[in-house]
Formats: C-alpha cells, sequence, structure tokens
C-alpha cells in the first residue's frame, strides 16, 4: 500500500518488505545515513516490523522503521494492561532522509505514514529517541505534536505521541469515552 505524500509532487510513502526489489535500492540509503544496526534489530518483543520507504520517481529519498511491542517491554518492564487489555506502541528505531532532499517534507511525511498505520494496527502511542543535538528532528517532532523527555541514561530524549481511538471522544463532563485499547 503506497499513499500520495503532501509536500514534494509524486512522492510515495510505501511499505517495503525484504523480498522486494525496492529493499535493494534503499540498502544504500540506509548505509550513507549508518542506520544498518537499526534496521537489522531483532529483538523477541517485536509483535510486528514495518519499514516505509519515501519514493520519488523510483528513487528511495528516506525510510523509516518502526516495530509493535507492549508499552515498556524493551524497559524491562511489565505489561500494562487496562480494562484487561494491553497496552501496544510503535516505536521508531530507524529514521533518514538524504542529505540532500530534507527540508522537503519527506521526514513529516514518513513520520505521519508511521503514525497512521500504528494507530490502524491498534497502538496507543508512538516512541522515538534522538541523539542531545539533533535540532532538525527535534523541530520535526515537537511540529507534530510529540511530547519530549530527556533520558535518565544517556544523551538522548525520548518523543511520544498518544494515538487517539477511532471514535474515542471526551464527553461533555470532561470524561474519557474511549480508550486506545
Amino acid at each position: 500500500m503506497g499513499m500520495d505524500a503532501g509536500g514534494v509532487q509524486g512522492l510515495r510513502i510505501v511499505e517495503v518488505k525484504e523480498d522486494s526489489p525496492i529493499w535493494e535500492q534503499l540498502w544504500p540509503v540506509v548505509e550513507q545515513l549508518a542506520q544498518r544496526p537499526y534496521i537489522e534489530a531483532q529483538a523477541g518483543h517485536f509483535r510486528s516490523s514495518h519499514v516505509l520507504a519515501a519514493i520519488l520517481e523510483d528513487r528511495p529519498l528516506g525510510f523509516l522503521r518502526f516495530v509493535v511491542q507492549r508499552l515498556g517491554e524493551d524497559e524491562g518492564r511489565p505489561p500494562i494492561v487496562i480494562r484487561d487489555r494491553t497496552l501496544y506502541e510503535a516505536k521508531i528505531i530507524a529514521f533518514g532522509v538524504l542529505p540532500e532532499e530534507r527540508n522537503r517534507g519527506i521526514g513529516r511525511s514518513l513520520q505521519k505514514e508511521a503514525m497512521g498505520r500504528a494507530q490502524a494496527l491498534d497502538c496507543c502511542q508512538v516512541r522515538s529517541r534522538s541523539d542531545y543535538g539533533n535540532s532538525a528532528n527535534y523541530h520535526l517532532k515537537i511540529s507534530l505534536g510529540f511530547g519530549i523527555q530527556p533520558s535518565l541514561e544517556d544523551d538522548s530524549v525520548y518523543f511520544v505521541m498518544a494515538l487517539p481511538a477511532e471514535g474515542s471522544l471526551e464527553s461533555s463532563s470532561g470524561e474519557y469515552q474511549g480508550d486506545c485499547i
């Protein structure tokens, strides 16, 4: 499934599988942006893994990988369960756009597509981590509505965005009437 992304005329965001011809074309971009360890990362707690590619005229310009996992599982925490349902999140673990293609809306299109897919996969939130000093990523995430939390462990920050469930609304009393589970 692909979408025509806003910002760059003809840009498509598509999910790429390892056996896809696009995967081979995407690999030099992954290498150039030093994201190979994050594209290849595997963990037993990943429920699913999704690689999105930004394609223009059959040429990959950027990518994003997110995994679906139980909230907190990668931190060694027990599952968070509300109303007998376990909460899941989409964690972005690899993201990049070719330097010469930046500031054209490509990264924003990848992030928005990931958020939409995460919501469709019943994730309650999208989370990612970034090194201190990555001001371009900070700007992008904050402009999309992510919250920011400095890490207590290293020189990085976490970005978190809650995803509304379809049809979740507050009542006139302000009480939450829907949930993401």
